[in-house]
């Protein structure tokens, strides 16, 4: 549960940093608010005793944000 909430705050303070940062949203953008969107109901998720399902969005989370961080 918190892997995945860990995964959603890096995501969010990402795209807050580089925004702020002067960098133009992009697709990279779209790649962190993905990570954003699909790991945050992990942590529902494990809380609610769903670990196989959990582990999944937290994964398609940590491929978002690792893609955001690929992308210029």
């Amino acid at each position: 549960m918190a892997i995945g909430a860990l995964v959603a705050v890096a995501c969010l303070f990402a795209i807050i940093g580089r925004l702020n940062g002067g960098t133009e949203a992009g697709a990279w953008t779209v790649a962190y608010a993905i990570g954003l969107a699909s790991a945050t109901p992990g942590v529902e998720l494990a809380r609610r005793g769903r670990t196989r399902w959990a582990l999944m969005a937290t994964v398609m989370g940590a491929v978002g944000a690792t893609l955001g961080n690929a992308l210029p």
